[in-house]
């Protein structure tokens, strides 16, 4: 999710609340020790200097590279307030990196024959038809492959993000229903379904609703289940929980030269949703990399169908069933995804050609330089 617009507003009422607010301070545990990996000198040094150039709080970095051990850094400050150090187990927001998580216990019920991708929404959610435009056109492939032509509030309608923003009352995350309700339903279509590739975050959505339907569950409780629990993730969750543990989220406004904490922002935008929701750790987020992509969670077709990009009529995407490509002239091609809220930028990629992958969470998310990541990989 890409929330650059928030750093246009710098409104006087978004940085008084930041200011004022109650920041508790996290604390992950106790961590393990990689110091003793034969390239931590160079790595460790490789994170820092990103934090210091981009001007970031805090970063953690996983790196693994065919031939040597796992490695994790960190460097920088998971909560400013009390200059809590970021560790390399602290949990961070992770944005659209849910998405891959979502996809994958839609993928799992698909080779259970309980989903088809094919299945039209008036099919799926009976309920949606009379809302959306051309719904009867619109299949759960288009909602995972962001080619539905469904509007996107969170990048494009400044209503949504002037509510956001300058509604206390809005200082929660809205259900599923109250955003589909509020920004999506009865509007037009950006364009025609299938047409083009156009990100669209009420898609996942209705995905969590399909999901729900299917399966009589709730969609944190289906992740939980499907993906957590087998995986033996112990930092991960997509359901709301106490979260001082959790990095503090941060972003730099115009005319403030300085960091302001924007956490209420993020819970407010994304919170235990299908979208965005979820809450992981740079261990956590490479032992799901190396399942999926070993074929632990899915049969073999529905992991290509996941890493091919759909096929558009009108331009080029890059981008499969929530799984996006990272080119490199240096790792060949990466799968994985990116996520970024307004305090928060993560990514997770995988290089099979190198056998590469790495793992980067940041509580900063304007945006930053990674090509640290291809040098200190090659």
């Amino acid at each position: 999710m890409n929330k650059n617009w928030l750093m246009g507003f710098g409104l006087a009422f978004v940085l008084a609340a930041c200011e004022q607010a109650i920041i508790p301070q996290p604390d992950s545990g106790p961590a393990e020790d990689f110091s003793g990996h034969p390239k931590h000198g160079v790595y460790q040094k490789a994170v820092e200097a990103y934090v210091k150039s981009n001007r970031i709080p805090g970063a953690v970095v996983l790196l693994k590279k065919e031939g040597e051990p796992v490695w994790i850094g960190a460097a920088g400050y998971a909560n400013l307030e009390h200059q809590t150090p970021a560790r390399i187990n602290t949990p961070f927001r992770v944005g659209s990196i849910t998405k891959t998580f979502v996809a994958t216990a839609a993928m799992q019920l698909v080779d259970e024959g309980r989903l088809q991708l094919d299945r039209t929404l008036p099919e799926l959610l009976p309920e949606v038809k009379d809302r959306i435009p051309q719904a009867e056109k619109i299949t759960l492939r288009h909602l995972l492959t962001h080619t539905s032509g469904l509007v996107d509030p969170n990048n494009d309608d400044i209503q949504y993000q002037l509510d956001l923003v300058n509604n206390p009352a809005r200082r929660r995350a809205m259900s599923a229903d109250e955003v589909l309700s509020r920004y999506v339903y009865d509007r037009p279509l950006a364009f025609e379904p299938g047409e083009r590739y156009g990100y669209s975050n009420p898609g996942y959505l209705l995905i969590g609703k399909i999901l729900e339907r299917v399966t009589g569950k709730s969609l944190a409780a289906l992740v939980d289940e499907r993906v957590v629990r087998p995986l033996g993730l112990t930092q991960t969750y997509l359901d709301r929980r106490d979260d001082r543990q959790v990095a503090r989220g941060y972003a730099y406004f115009y005319g403030n030269n300085r960091l302001m904490d924007v956490t209420d922002l993020d819970r407010a935008d994304a919170e235990s949703n299908a979208y965005g929701g979820l809450i992981s750790s740079a261990p956590d987020l490479f032992r799901f990399s190396e399942a999926l992509f070993g074929g632990k969670l899915m049969s073999a077709s529905a992991l290509r169908e996941m890493m091919t990009p759909f096929p558009v009529r009108k331009g080029e995407s890059t981008y499969g069933l929530a799984l996006d490509q990272w080119p490199s002239s240096v790792l060949g091609t990466g799968f994985g995804n990116n996520g970024t809220l307004a305090g928060a930028e993560s990514n997770v990629f995988y290089f099979p050609a190198k056998k590469a992958t790495f793992v980067l969470l940041t509580n900063y998310g304007t945006g930053t330089r990674k090509d640290f990541l291809e040098e200190v990989l090659n």
